[in-house]
């Protein structure tokens, strides 16, 4: 496969690994565990062994550093990819491995590291282009096919674990999607366990020649796509569904988070205490958890439109039928908004002014006082909340009478400081 292909392969494990690991949050199983560790190892050796890669290794020389490092540095994460696929087979069999099982496949690995790193140091491998030359002696030869030959064999043993026991799981599920997947992913081994078979061309090569080429050829880079491509499609069968459905709902609350925005922006900044906490991340990044983010957001908002209770301007309804009657016609007044939520953003937008302006608080309505009137009901959950504060938030940013209402009630907050008189209605 061409480096840029690799590329988007890792960038393909990379993806699967974020998504193991959020599961992996949610539910701490072995098999999201393992899971995420095998394609995250996988990515990155993706990116390390990629012809372009190895040959910008070529440069480190210059620095001292041998330039075989960053392909041995590839061999030693593929390799610890391929102990991950073994105890994720192990986790599908029970679903918490026995921990002697687990630490006998850790030691193994660790040997099998250690054999292939005692191999390349006798092989003293150098880098032509993308290919691995050994020194000019016939150990040197021996020891790097020995090197791409105990790799071969760990990674043959670690796949076909794995592909029985997904075979079993195929053959045991009922027919549908999770079937399809499963067969799907078994196939996909299948490919790889071919795709790997022919690297023992590779341990030939470098016995009889000394060099290790690190550009697959025609039939290997078509093995490679086909072990991909199966496994993008058994994922796509089993595991990116939920995951598609994961996205969808965080893009939907960051969106209804970012709707909210101009008011509470506006409501925090004459209200800080009005902030459950303070934010532990840079300003233009979203949120983690925009879910979380949205409730806390909601909850702010109707925070600070209980304290502004006590700076409601009783004049508000006259500057609005004022601005909207002479000012502006009334289908511009009311572009999307109706009269309700035009009335309550034009008294939020008047009490923030006297409240910015350190306007006394009507001492008839204390901040926890009972409404003279029902407050609006809240939505029937989180999401219709949040829709009818964005439409809320919609009306307070654009339309042109609450911009009105808001100037007269900066003019009449500067011009005095002392309270405009009792509440005629608060903010619903």
């Amino acid at each position: 496969m061409s480096g840029l292909v690799l590329y988007g392969v890792a960038l393909f494990f990379a993806l699967s690994a974020c998504h193991f690991a959020r599961g992996r949050r949610t539910n701490p199983r072995a098999i999201a565990r393992y899971s995420c560790y095998a394609t995250a190892l996988l990515a990155a050796a993706l990116l390390l062994l990629a012809p372009p890669t190895v040959q910008a290794a070529d440069r480190l020389h210059l620095l001292g550093i041998a330039p075989a490092v960053p392909v041995l540095l590839g061999d030693v994460l593929r390799i610890g990819a391929a102990c991950a696929i073994r105890l994720l087979a192990l986790a599908l069999r029970d679903p918490e491995p026995a921990r002697r099982a687990v630490r006998r496949q850790l030691a193994l690995l660790a040997g099998v590291l250690g054999v292939r790193a005692v191999l390349f140091v006798a092989a003293a491998p150098g880098l032509d282009a993308s290919d691995l030359t050994a020194a000019p002696s016939t150990g040197a030869r021996l020891a790097l096919a020995g090197y791409t030959a105990a790799g071969v064999l760990y990674l043959a043993y670690c796949l076909t674990a794995l592909l029985r026991r997904l075979a079993r799981l195929a053959r045991a599920a009922a027919p549908g999607r999770q079937r399809s997947g499963l067969r799907l992913l078994t196939l996909s081994l299948v490919a790889g366990l071919l795709w790997n078979a022919w690297g023992v061309d590779d341990v030939v090569q470098a016995a009889v020649t000394g060099t290790q080429a690190g550009a697959e050829d025609a039939l290997c880079g078509v093995l490679g796509l086909l072990c991909v491509a199966l496994l993008a499609a058994g994922l796509g069968s089993t595991v990116w569904p939920a995951a598609h459905a994961a996205v969808r709902r965080w893009l939907r609350a960051h969106r209804r988070y970012r709707a909210l925005a101009p008011l509470w922006r506006d409501l925090h900044t004459v209200l800080p205490e009005i902030a459950l906490a303070p934010a532990s991340r840079l300003p233009l990044l979203p949120p983690r958890d925009p879910q979380f983010a949205l409730y806390r957001r909601i909850i702010e908002i109707h925070d600070a439109r209980l304290i502004l209770r006590q700076h409601l301007d009783p004049r508000t309804p006259r500057w609005l039928a004022a601005a909207a009657a002479a000012r502006f016609p009334p289908s511009a007044a009311r572009v999307g908004a109706t009269a309700g939520a035009t009335a309550e953003a034009a008294a939020l937008a008047a009490a923030l002014e006297r409240a910015a302006a350190g306007a006394r608080p009507n001492p008839d309505t204390p901040r926890a006082a009972p409404a003279a009137e029902p407050p609006r009901a809240l939505g029937q959950d989180l999401e219709s909340e949040a829709d009818q504060l964005a439409h809320l938030t919609r009306v307070y940013a654009t339309c042109p009478a609450v911009a009105e209402v808001r100037a007269r009630a900066r003019a009449a907050a500067s011009s005095t400081a002392a309270d405009p008189g009792p509440v005629a209605s608060p903010v619903r």
